[in-house]
């Protein structure tokens, strides 16, 4: 069998059901329609709404960075366990619902 870069004669090079983004057949090139990327980007605007911290504090993460690195920073144990285990019985929770 000679392997060459060219596909089988009456083979698609992409595949004709639904793609992953939900559309049919071969993807368009940038310079065709841009609604894929539009959807793209509407999408990503409300992920980035939904998961974007609004408690975030610069002067909190100097002071943090500051104590670290001056070596006066300490972590509770206690604290990271507890959480770590909340973290992981939630998980199992919904692990078992699914």
């Amino acid at each position: 069998m000679k392997i060459t870069n060219n596909p089988p004669a009456g083979k698609p090079l992409a595949p004709a059901g639904p793609t992953r983004s939900g559309s049919t057949g071969r993807q368009t090139s940038a310079a065709g329609s841009g609604s894929t990327s539009t959807d793209a980007a509407t999408r990503l605007s409300q992920l980035e709404a939904q998961y974007s911290p609004s408690d975030f504090s610069a002067a909190k993460v100097n002071e943090i960075s500051s104590a670290i690195a001056a070596g006066r920073y300490q972590v509770n144990a206690g604290a990271v366990a507890d959480k770590l285990l909340a973290s992981t019985e939630a998980l199992g929770r919904k692990s078992s619902s699914n």
